[in-house]
């Protein structure tokens, strides 16, 4: 026998079923927006990306003349060729040497190169004593001063080589005893990726 339901009864039954329908659609609402929320940023993203990937195919005829003239230049020309400490500095001396001899100075003494770090470069140093006469030395400097790489003085010493006073004979010039740091840069090597380490291959005894 069912009894008659009174007002607040029924109620409180309208308000379970639409607690209970809010609950449904909130369970269903929220989700929904978060996913929409998610794919709206990601959108967004993409949409920012071919923005930029647009401007740059825009720009790609710049681009590519700005990399040309980069490539043109050959940056590499003006410094040592060799990566190896050792066959950098030999390469300096091979390339000082004949630039003192070949323009008219008697090379004295020449020291293996030193190196050091600088700059995220390698710098080599070549501690050079040679004799010339004024007109040689000039040439000299000059040629050492335009090669390529480039070569640069520190600690340039000239000192005479006859007494004060010394006159010489018509046509002749006296000797200038010169003694100079040359140095030049080189590029690093490029770091080694590590290689993985595989399993050993030697065989554990229990």
């Amino acid at each position: 026998m069912m009894l008659p339901i009174g007002r607040k009864g029924q109620a409180l039954a309208v308000g379970l079923v639409l607690l209970s329908v809010a609950a449904v659609g909130a369970a269903l609402a929220v989700p929904a927006y978060l996913l929409h929320k998610h794919y709206d940023g990601v959108i967004a993203e993409k949409e920012n990306r071919i923005r930029v990937y647009q401007r740059n195919s825009a720009n790609r005829v710049e681009l590519q003349k700005a990399i040309d003239v980069v490539k043109a230049r050959e940056g590499g020309r003006f410094y040592l060729r060799n990566t190896a400490p050792n066959l950098a500095g030999a390469e300096l001396t091979d390339l000082v040497r004949p630039l003192i001899e070949s323009n008219g100075a008697r090379l004295t003494s020449i020291q293996p190169a030193t190196v050091k770090e600088e700059a995220g470069f390698r710098l080599y140093t070549l501690n050079v004593g040679f004799n010339a006469s004024p007109a040689n030395l000039q040439k000299t400097l000059y040629a050492l001063e335009t090669a390529l790489p480039y070569l640069f003085f520190e600690n340039l010493r000239l000192q005479a080589t006859v007494p004060r006073g010394f006159k010489p004979a018509p046509n002749q010039e006296p000797e200038v005893a010169v003694n100079v740091e040359i140095q030049a840069y080189g590029i690093k090597e490029a770091p080694r990726a590590p290689r993985s380490s595989g399993p050993s291959a030697a065989a554990t005894r229990p």
